[in-house]
Formats: structure tokens, C-alpha cells, sequence
């Protein structure tokens, strides 16, 4: 299902027309917004299995995903779910603060030199099709630091991509540099399933809901797991998901 498809039955998701099975709602019960609240999800950790990330699709809904690079089903996952229309991002790896958690291939680290630094981030960009825009994968060490995020940055900026913190501490400062840079930029809002139950992540997504109605948008990054994709597809059979709209993140970003 393309991008259009998508857009379209979010539309109708508004307008009342269709409800869970398809069964017909009023539109009485759900009137149409002119500007409706906005949510964005980003499902992380694409590449190792190709069909986690596929039950994401039955939502029918924009997602974008972020794969990370150099493993098994990188490239093959960045091609279908593009194919499927979906957007991709790079989910660049980097230092986190706990030594025994290896954050995998093509990481970056605090003591990198920047001239390495920046040509990982460049090569992994380079490897993945369809990349668009960039996201941290883990790195609760490394987006701390200023001047190394700075470095990493300066790879994404000279391709033209976006930059979305992750937020994985709350003293992250990639969000920040990347402003400073002049970057199109954004960061996540919560995380959905820090909690692996379906319950918790239908409440995470009642979360953001009343985030982005509070706000006018919210972001919500997932990860490929069944209970994630559980959750979310509940959540879109509740009434109370007919009164936003899921967008892709660049459409987010672009309003920035």
C-alpha cells in the first residue's frame, strides 16, 4: 500500500467513515477537524527480521521506519518497507554509558576521531536506500557530548537529512546541536513499549494521543516486537483514535 493509500484512510479514519472492521460510524460521532492532532511513529531496530517489522503493516497507517545498519536484513528491510510504501531512516548507533551493552556495527564512540566518526556515519548512510533521515540508537554517552554530536551531525547535514533525537537520557544534547546546525530536527515525545505488555503500549498510545492534542503533534518511537504491534492496532480500533491524524515524521519536521 503506497503513501497515498495511507494518507487516504487516515483521512476517512477522520471523517468517521470506517471504524475497526469497517463497520460504518456516524459522523456526528466523530466530526472532521480541520486541523487535526498529529502523531508520528518511528519503529526502531529494523534489520534483524524482516516479518517483526511486516505485522507493522497491517496498521494501514504512515510509519516510518529506522533501520539499523550492517546487519543481516538491513538493506533487504530498507527496500521492502520502502517498497511499501513507508519511509526510511538510518537508526545510527552510539555509545552508550553502560560498557556491557554493545550498541552493534557502525557505531560511533566518545573517543572516535572525528574524521572517523564522520566517515562511519557517512558509510552507513550510504548503505541503506531509501534513507531520509537519521535517529540515535542508544548513544545515552555520546549525545551527551556536544562536540561529538556535532561531529556526527556534520555527516547527516552534508547529505540533506533530518536529525530526530531519540531522547534515550534526558540530558541528550542532539537536539540542540542539531538547531544550532541550521538541520531540520525534531525529537520523540515517549517511547511505547518500555512496558512489553499490549495493555501498556495501548495506554503509551493514549498517551500520546493526549500529547499531541495538547501540543498540535507528538512523536512515538516502537520497536519490532509482536506486543508493540498488538498494541498499536487496538488502539486504532477505539474511538479515541478517530480524532488524529498519523502523519510520516518528515511531514512533522516540515513544519517545524
Amino acid at each position: 500500500m503506497d503513501r497515498r493509500t495511507f494518507l487516504a484512510k487516515s483521512a476517512a479514519f477522520l471523517l468517521g467513515g470506517l471504524f475497526g472492521s469497517g463497520t460504518p460510524v456516524s459522523a456526528e460521532l466523530f466530526p472532521p477537524a480541520a486541523n487535526p492532532p498529529r502523531i508520528a511513529l518511528i519503529i526502531d531496530d529494523i534489520g534483524f527480521n524482516l516479518k517483526r517489522a511486516e505485522r507493522f503493516l497491517d496498521a494501514e497507517i504512515p510509519i516510518t521506519f529506522s533501520v539499523l545498519p550492517r546487519v543481516c536484513w538491513s538493506v533487504e528491510s530498507a527496500i521492502a518497507l520502502h517498497a511499501r510504501g513507508h519511509e526510511i531512516m538510518l537508526h545510527q548507533p552510539m555509545e552508550p554509558f553502560s560498557t556491557e551493552v554493545d550498541p552493534g556495527p557502525g557505531a560511533i564512540f566518545v573517543a572516535d576521531r572525528p574524521e572517523c566518526i564522520h566517515q562511519v556515519v557517512a558509510e552507513n548512510i550510504a548503505t541503506l536506500p531509501h534513507v531520509i533521515g537519521v535517529n540515535n540508537h542508544m548513544g545515552s554517552r555520546y549525545t551527551q557530548q556536544p562536540q561529538k554530536m556535532g561531529q556526527a551531525l556534520h555527516a547527516v547535514r552534508n547529505r540533506g537529512l533530518f536529525f530526530v533525537d531519540s531522547v534515550t537520557t534526558w540530558h541528550s544534547t542532539a537536539y540542540a546541536c542539531a538547531r544550532q546546525m541550521g538541520m531540520s530536527t525534531i525529537r520523540r515525545d515517549l517511547f511505547l513499549d518500555n512496558r512489553r505488555e499490549v495493555a501498556s503500549v495501548m495506554r503509551q498510545m493514549n498517551r500520546l494521543r493526549n500529547l499531541a492534542h495538547k501540543h498540535g503533534s507528538a512523536i512515538g518511537i516502537g520497536h519490532p516486537r509482536p506486543d508493540t504491534a498488538e498494541g498499536i492496532m487496538r488502539f486504532l480500533d477505539t474511538p479515541e483514535s478517530r480524532d488524529v491524524a498519523f502523519v510520516y515524521i518528515s511531514q512533522m519536521i516540515d513544519r517545524l
